[in-house]
């Protein structure tokens, strides 16, 4: 249960990032360089996004590291 708590928070803070600027699964993981099906994992909790992932996040969607990743 801890660890579907733990997701939760950035998957709904990066499916409301992706709604505000009218981008989607498609769009970031062109931006990540990765399928669509792995950045949906990743947003979704199942994967885990990697240091260069998190940088290039946190900068396309120019916010702070911890708007996105912290409680």
């Amino acid at each position: 249960m801890k660890a579907v708590k733990k997701n939760f928070r950035p998957v709904v803070k990066l499916k409301g990032l992706r709604a505000e600027r009218m981008v989607t699964q498609f769009d970031i993981a062109n931006v990540l360089g990765v399928s669509t099906a792995t950045y949906n994992r990743k947003e979704n909790g199942v994967g885990r996004f990697d240091a260069n992932e998190i940088a290039v996040l946190v900068s396309y969607f120019n916010v702070k590291f911890e708007d996105i990743f912290l409680a």
